[in-house]
Order: C-alpha cells, then sequence, then structure tokens
C-alpha cells in the first residue's frame, strides 16, 4: 500500500511540474500568426459598383413629334426582319415642323439640315406613305434656303400622309413606349428592338482609375438580382468624361462596356451590377502579404521567417502590388512561412506560431 501512496506522490508531482512547464513555455514564447509563401497568379483590379445590364445592340427609333400612332402593327417579345413595318404614323401639322427632328444619338450619321430636309421631303412626296427605316429617310430632295418647300396643312389633309415606321434591324421587340391614337413627344423613343440576345454591363469608371482599363481585360461581374457569377471583357470605353451626382457629392467617371460571356436566365437586361476588372495579371509569383513585410529606417524591407521556433529577420527585395501583397523578388523562396504584424517581435524572438493562414496559397 505504501508503494501505491508513493507513486501516486509521485505521478501528482510530475503533473504539476508539467502544467508549470506549460506555462512558463507560454509565458516565454510570443505568439504569433503566420503564413506560407508558395507560387500564385497574383492580380490587380478596378472596381465598380455602378453598372447597369443591358443588351449589347439595342437600337432605339424615334419619329416626328407632333405625329399620332395610327396603328402598331408588333407587340414588345415579337421577332422582327430588318425593314418590317412596326408601326404607320400620320404627319403632323405644318406647325409641329420644327419640333420633327428625332434625337441626333439615334442617326449619328445624319445631321440636322439632312434630316430637316428628309421630313419636307416625305411630306411633299407624290406617294401615299412614307417608309422610315426607325427613323426618316436620307434620301431626300433638297429645300431651299427659305424652306419653301415645307407644305401648308391643307396640302397635307388633302393627301392624307402617312409614314411608315419599318425596323432599322432584324432582332426582338424590347420595348413599346407608346400607344395607339398617342401623339409622338419630342426625342422620346417609341420603341427599341434588340438585334441579339448579348448582354453586356455599362459601368461608371471613377477618372482616376480609368487610365488602368483597357480593351480585351478580362472582368468578374456580380449583382443582387442573380446568382451566378459571370465572366466578361471590356469592349468599349468612352472617349468622354461626365458628371454624376450622389449624395455625398460629385464624381466624374468614364463610361465602359464590358460583355458578359454566356449569361443564363438569371441575368437580366436593367438589373444593377458590380465588376472587377482585372487590369494586371501575374502568374508563377511569390507574394508576402502586405501585413507582413516592414522596412527599416533606411527603406530597406524585411520579413520574419519562421525557422522552428525563432523568428529570423530577413531581407526582401519587393517589386509589383497586388490585391493579396507584395511581389517578392527575392529573400523568400517556395513553403517559407512568414510572420504575420510582427511589430512586436525582434529578431531571434522565441515564437509560438498559431493556426497557419492559408490565404497565399
Amino acid at each position: 500500500m505504501k508503494k501505491y501512496g508513493m507513486l501516486f506522490s509521485f505521478t501528482l508531482i510530475l503533473s504539476l511540474l508539467i502544467i508549470h512547464a506549460g506555462n512558463v513555455y507560454k509565458g516565454t514564447y510570443v505568439p504569433v500568426s503566420v503564413v506560407k509563401v508558395s507560387p500564385i497568379t497574383a492580380e490587380s483590379s478596378v472596381y465598380s459598383n455602378n453598372g447597369t445590364v443591358e443588351r449589347v445592340d439595342s437600337r432605339n427609333i424615334y419619329a416626328q413629334s407632333g405625329a399620332v400612332v395610327q396603328k402598331i402593327h408588333v407587340k414588345m417579345g415579337d421577332s422582327v426582319k430588318a425593314g418590317q413595318i412596326l408601326m404607320t404614323l400620320s404627319a403632323p401639322l405644318a406647325e409641329d415642323i420644327p419640333n420633327t427632328v428625332p434625337l441626333p444619338d439615334s442617326l449619328e450619321q445624319q445631321t440636322y439640315q439632312d434630316l430637316l430636309e428628309t421630313y419636307y421631303s416625305q411630306i411633299a412626296g407624290e406617294n401615299g406613305s412614307a417608309v422610315v427605316p426607325g427613323m426618316p429617310s436620307s434620301s431626300a430632295q433638297g429645300t431651299s434656303s427659305s424652306g419653301s418647300s415645307a407644305p401648308s396643312p391643307e396640302k397635307q389633309t388633302e393627301t392624307g400622309k402617312e409614314i411608315e415606321i419599318t425596323a432599322p434591324v432584324a432582332g426582338v421587340v424590347t420595348s413599346v413606349a407608346i400607344s395607339e391614337q398617342e401623339t409622338v413627344e419630342r426625342n422620346k423613343a417609341v420603341m427599341t428592338v434588340s438585334a441579339s440576345s448579348d448582354l453586356q454591363v455599362r459601368l461608371a469608371v471613377n477618372e482616376s482609375q480609368i487610365s488602368e482599363i483597357k480593351i480585351g481585360q478580362r472582368a468578374v461581374i456580380t449583382g443582387a438580382g442573380f446568382h451566378t457569377v459571370y465572366e466578361g471583357k471590356v469592349t468599349s470605353i468612352s472617349s468622354e468624361a461626365k458628371q454624376e451626382y450622389h449624395t455625398t457629392g460629385t464624381e466624374t467617371v468614364v463610361e465602359v462596356l464590358v460583355r458578359i460571356q454566356n449569361p443564363k436566365s438569371d441575368i437580366k437586361p436593367g438589373f444593377s451590377a458590380k465588376a472587377r476588372i482585372i487590369t494586371e495579371e501575374s502568374k508563377n509569383v511569390l507574394v508576402a502579404p502586405y501585413e507582413a513585410v516592414r522596412a527599416d529606417d533606411d527603406g530597406k524591407e524585411y520579413v520574419y521567417l519562421l525557422h522552428g521556433r525563432k523568428a529570423v529577420k530577413v531581407p526582401v527585395t519587393t517589386r509589383k502590388e497586388f490585391e493579396s501583397g507584395f511581389e517578392v523578388l527575392s529573400g523568400l523562396k517556395d513553403q517559407d512561412t512568414i510572420i504575420i504584424n510582427p511589430d512586436s517581435i525582434t529578431d531571434g524572438a522565441a515564437v509560438l506560431p498559431q493556426e497557419e493562414d492559408s490565404s497565399n496559397g
């Protein structure tokens, strides 16, 4: 019995010594977070949180203001061929002629005078109707500088002039913004025809970042209205900047178009979207997190390597900055373990590594 009592006492003392040694160990070693570096594909990106999904090839169709819609021959969702009649209008009265020039953006190749001449020619023509492919035709006869070829109201009534609006391209009618017997408003699209089902995102990129954007760059697209993460490519960068007004102030932005690759049914025109445009991509590089790299008073950079249970200060040379950290040209090798946020560490300090951060691997 005495033998067992001594054995019990010895075991108890040994346990207490182990616990005490553990406490001494913990008190001596500084706990640190570490990360193991390995070659990765590093990226730099420009973010835009202000985007709208739209169809790639949509044509807004305009008509002479003052004209009255007599008949709409199609409805939203209909497939149409190029040249197919979309709607029939009655000609506006003479007092509406000054307002009959459509929105300039809808037909960029025609000048203001061209459009006026076209309209006058249609009204003065010999046929019973004028065909307008989404806009007035450009095959007009010229008018005099005094505008003497403009018809009188009586002449319009006598000829019963009608204007037919036709589809400028084959596609699908995606918007009908007017009803029969309504009068066309100035500079308002009466219909939209989309030539394809392809989608793009129209983004606003801050002027300070636009120089980083290039045609063909890859983009990652997300949004609240759809769950799929889409890939895309930059297809257009506006040549002009514009002002956007927010509750916090004014921002100068440039519009950028990103075409969505393989859109599914969950993403729809009109949805808001965010995009991350990847402006630089480097493969097979070692990257040290920003939190791991420090600099001496003379500007020389260094990191702390984990060697066993010891922190070792190692000089490094960095080059590019990526989202995940600095590209390291020298001083580190594949599978080195470095200490994160080493501000309380000195060279040779005893450390106790915590769970390893795998964000770099």
